[in-house]
């Protein structure tokens, strides 16, 4: 997208950013709506549908990835010596991958709440969370 900035106004560059910085949530104001020429807020418009029809995707969370996820603990559980890398390694995972789930799964309450249960010795009271 750096390539159709090239030549446009200071304005514009700065409308683009702020737009791709916050994203869907982006409401314009009226003065930078019309700022923008139609073409533009048509692409504007459509590169905004995609990036909200990806974020709805990426907040799903398969059941394999949640496994994953737990038996990466569980390894560290067992081999305290064993760094995250070394454990979601073993998983198939790299550490931006393991990361980057651990965010989804932190981000779902349900999704937290089973790990959590899933992650405790057996026989442990769960603990109501906040």
């Amino acid at each position: 997208m750096d390539h159709q900035l090239k030549g446009e106004k200071p304005k514009m560059r700065a409308a683009w950013a702020v737009a791709g910085a916050i994203g869907a949530s982006m409401v314009f104001s009226s003065a930078a709506h019309a700022a923008l020429s139609s073409g533009q807020r048509a692409l504007l418009s459509s590169s905004l549908e995609v990036a909200q029809e990806m974020g709805d995707d990426e907040k799903e969370v398969p059941p394999t990835d949640v496994e994953k996820y737990i038996n990466t603990y569980k390894a560290m559980q067992k081999d305290h010596g064993l760094t995250v890398e070394q454990a979601a390694a073993k998983q198939g995972l790299t550490l931006s991958q393991f990361r980057s789930l651990e965010d989804k799964i932190e981000r779902d309450d349900t999704l937290r709440e089973h790990v959590r249960r899933a992650l405790q010795p057996p026989g442990a009271k769960a603990e109501p969370t906040e």
